[in-house]
């Protein structure tokens, strides 16, 4: 199939017609900015073919430009086996169809049968065309933002492709007898399940009966093991009172319980003993310890004593020596405060000597700056005259600024009076031959060539010829009686400014400028030589300086008589008196701190042997008081006495603590609770084990009265049948379900074999895209599965680019397939391929440019750029 012409109008957002034209065999692009058109022209082209003409629903008013009450029209030229059609639709107002092509013309629904015969599809719904309506062309032209889509294929579109691949593969499953026969066991089925598996009404109610019955039987059962629970736990108690009755009447607990008391009694003994001669151990430890202590105590007292009496040598020997270090320091200091006074005197002297010398200079430097001052003031009362005289100057010109401005606009305004009255007047050129007679121009001579604006009477006269006179006509008066005005304008202003022409005033205007600046400058040196004087207190300003100097005299020329000279003598003898002084003074200050460093080492020692002969005393008195106290023989007898009484009383503990193991109070204590506590709980399970009994009696009496062993052996007969039943019924499902598997199975096969041919050519457009990969198709002829790199990945698993990519492929192999075939195919893409990256757009477009040799493929897109190499027909839209 070939598109060949397409003229639409009143479509949307094309409220003109607009005609695209040019359709070739092949590769065509329709490239154009966005929203131009293109998916618009795509749905006019679905509209025409697939639309019903009298349709009113909800999609075809939609084909009206928005606020629009029009009708809607397409016309659309096809080919189809080299055989030319014409299609005509209108829609809504007038609605209309025809067909015109090799087997005549048709209109109305006979046009729409012709036209669904001829390329494939179904009648449109109440709602309009759908996927399933549209057959295999509606599979093939790809609207905007669904190339990435390749859901399962429209019935229409696929019962055309397995009719292809049918006649191409030779396919046979039994056709419409097997059909029929899965159907009837698909009735039959539905009597033991539903669709989605449950059981349904037979097998349903087989299986309620069942369950019923087992029910019933589960009960019985449960009620005769309850009877036989009752009697064993009957059966339990009674043994347990007898064993219990047993032991409340066991004479041996009596003993046990004498025995023990017997025992705690004499653990009690025992541990007394024990802890007396613990007490007798710690007591004999304590003495023992404090007489070891007492003695270390002696012996450390000793050396502390020794260790003074050292101490206290060696500092009587250092004090003796440093005071002849103290006497050398005194005498130091002495001598170093006599020379600094010396020096003190000296610098004071020097002192005097250079302070008059600076009053001096003092006295000098205020002369000299008199002397500037004075010639300053000369300075500027010369600038001062000058300033007076350029500001005179000024105040002269009138041409100000505000004057300049108003001539400015005044000449402005002549330009555009004089340009309003030459604008319509007529125009006199004059260009003269050599030789040729005089002629003059208002009687000014005219020479080679001029032009001149009739605004007023001219007259030329020609010199022995005669004369012409031009006058211009009067709808020029308004213009010339404006141009009269403003040339008074500026006449009176330049009287009023004293000045005879406009270049005379600008001139004046340029030398108040001039003036202007030369009065900014003289003020700034003005400023300049009258600074402010902080030698003299004398103010900024010309003002100041002549008031300062108003009242003094202009000092004579200073000679110069050698005085600067000799008050630098005066300051280098200040600075040596100075330097010696501090010289002396840090002599002396060294040599107080060695003497004060002296005697605080004297301090220092002194307090050292103070602290020494103290501590010999005090160590000798309490050596003394301690060996009259306790000399050492005593402490050694005492200490030796204390270590026998502790190692007697350590062998009178070990032999209390052999008496007391075995005999643990607190054991046999609680041994002893623990049997009485048993027979107390005893007593008490007995009265609780006679009402159990009783309560178990009466409940065996009450189910042993209903027959539960009869009621569970026939409950478990029924329960036994019902399932059963159940089973038969389940079988026979299970039997016609494998039935309907094994036929759909078949048919399965059948299609697998029907998927081939696409698989084949298919795989090769995929292998260029993505080497070294294959895909898969469904039953409903929808891709499912890649396959690369060993591994299956689901189609919906994918990236949007890749999906769109093998959904174009399909629809290559579709359209081969179709055309290979007989019937009507091409491949309409709008704005697809926009998720590839740069190197698989190439690639898809080597595959889209061999395709278009084999069918026609229309490529509609915005992006320009990107379709620049591509070798296609390009079509605009216009």
């Amino acid at each position: 199939m070939l598109i060949r012409d397409l003229a639409i109008d009143n479509f949307r957002k094309f409220r003109r017609p607009i005609r695209l034209a040019g359709f070739k065999a092949g590769l065509n692009l329709v490239c154009d900015q966005n929203e131009a058109g293109k998916s618009t022209a795509l749905e006019a082209l679905r509209a025409v073919l697939f639309e019903r003409h009298g349709s009113r629903s909800d999609r075809i008013r939609s084909f009206r430009p928005h606020g629009d009450d029009v009708a809607p029209s397409v016309d659309l030229t096809f080919e189809i086996r080299g055989d030319v059609w014409r299609l005509r639709k209108r829609f809504l107002q007038n609605a209309s169809v025809e067909l015109e092509g090799p087997n005549g013309r048709a209109t109305g629904d006979e046009a729409e049968e012709r036209l669904q015969a001829l390329l494939g599809f179904a009648r449109a719904g109440n709602r309009g065309a759908d996927e399933d309506s549209r057959g295999a062309l509606g599979l093939l032209w790809v609207e905007q933002g669904q190339s990435f889509v390749f859901g399962v294929p429209g019935q229409g579109a696929r019962r055309t492709l397995e009719e292809v691949l049918a006649s191409e593969v030779g396919v046979v499953t039994g056709g419409q007898r097997t059909t029929t026969v899965l159907q009837a066991i698909e009735r039959n089925l539905a009597d033991f399940h539903t669709p989605t598996g449950r059981p349904a009404r037979r097998l349903l109610e087989a299986q309620e009966r069942a369950t019923a019955a087992c029910e019933e039987a589960r009960v019985a059962q449960a009620d005769l093991e309850q009877f036989d629970t009752v009697l064993n736990r009957l059966e339990s108690k009674r043994n347990e009172q007898r064993r219990l009755v047993r032991e409340l009447e066991d004479p041996e607990q009596g003993e046990r319980l004498a025995q023990l008391e017997a025992d705690i009694d004499r653990a009690k003994a025992a541990g007394q003993a024990l802890r007396t001669a613990e007490a007798l151990l710690r007591e004999a430890t304590g003495e023992r310890v404090r007489l070891e202590a007492r003695e270390v105590s002696r012996r450390e007292l000793r050396d502390q004593l020794e260790r003074a009496e050292r101490t206290a040598a060696t500092v009587r020997q250092v004090a003796a020596d440093h005071d002849a270090v103290q006497g050398s320091a005194e005498q130091a200091e002495s001598e170093a405060a006599a020379t600094l006074e010396t020096a003190r005197v000296a610098l004071r002297m020097a002192d005097e000597d250079r302070l008059s010398a600076q009053q001096a200079r003092t006295a000098r430097m205020r002369q000299r700056a008199l002397a500037a001052a004075f010639a300053r003031l000369e300075a500027a009362e010369r600038i001062a005259a000058e300033l007076q005289a350029r500001r005179g100057e000024v105040a002269a010109i009138r041409m100000t600024l505000e004057a300049s401005a108003r001539l400015q606009e005044l000449e402005q305004t002549l330009v555009e009076a004089k340009a309003a009255a030459t604008a319509g007047a007529a125009l006199i050129k004059i260009d003269l031959l050599q030789p040729a007679p005089q002629v003059r121009l208002n009687g000014a001579l005219v020479e080679g060539s001029s032009r001149v604006f009739v605004t007023d009477t001219q007259t030329l006269v020609f010199e022995g010829i005669g004369s012409v006179t031009v006058t211009p006509p009067a709808s020029g008066a308004p213009a010339q009686a404006r141009l009269r005005a403003v040339e008074q304008d500026l006449a009176a202003f330049l009287a009023e400014v004293g000045c005879t022409d406009t270049i005379t005033a600008k001139e004046t205007a340029r030398a108040r400028v001039e003036a202007t600046q030369a009065v900014s400058v003289l003020s700034a040196r003005l400023a300049a030589s009258c600074p402010e004087d902080p030698e003299l207190g004398i103010a900024a300003g010309l003002d100041s300086l002549r008031g300062a100097l108003a009242t003094t005299d202009r000092p004579a020329q200073l000679a110069e008589d050698g005085t600067d000279r000799t008050e630098g003598d005066f300051e280098e003898a200040w600075r040596a008196a100075r330097t010696a002084e501090r010289e002396a003074e840090g002599r002396r200050q060294a040599a107080l701190e060695t003497l004060q460093e002296a005697q605080l080492a004297h301090v220092r020692l002194a307090g050292q042997v103070e602290r020494a002969v103290a501590d010999v005393s005090r160590l000798g008195d309490q050596l003394a008081t301690e060996l009259e106290a306790f000399d050492d023989i005593a402490l050694g007898a005492a200490l030796a006495a204390a270590k026998a009484t502790e190692a007697r009383a350590i062998v009178a503990r070990d032999e209390a603590r052999r008496a007391v193991e075995g005999l643990d109070e607190t054991v046999l204590v609680q041994r002893r609770d623990n049997l009485r506590k048993r027979g107390e709980r005893l007593a008490t399970d007995r009265l609780v084990l006679v009402s159990e009994i009783a309560q178990l009696e009466e409940r065996a009496k009450t189910l042993g009265g209903t027959g539960p062993t009869s009621r569970a052996a026939a409950a478990a007969e029924l329960a036994e049948a019902a399932t059963a039943a159940h089973a038969r019924l389940k079988e026979e499902a299970e039997m016609l379900a494998m039935l309907a598997e094994t036929i759909r199975e078949a048919q399965r096969e059948a299609a697998r074999r029907l998927l081939a041919p696409i698989t084949q050519r298919v795989t090769p457009f995929v292998g260029r895209l993505l080497p070294n990969a294959s895909i898969t198709f469904a039953e409903d002829l929808r891709p499912m599965q890649l396959l690369r790199a060993g591994r299956e990945e689901a189609t919906d698993d994918l990236s949007k680019g890749t999906q769109e990519q093998l959904a174009v492929l399909t629809r290559i192999a579709f359209a081969d397939l179709l055309i290979e075939n007989g019937k009507p195919a091409s491949l309409v893409l709008d704005d697809a391929l926009v998720f590839a990256d740069d190197d698989r757009f190439e690639v898809m477009l080597e595959i889209l440019t061999e395709a278009a040799q084999r069918m026609q493929i229309i490529i509609l897109s915005c992006r320009t750029s990107a379709y620049r190499g591509l070798e296609a027909n390009r079509i605009m839209l216009a």
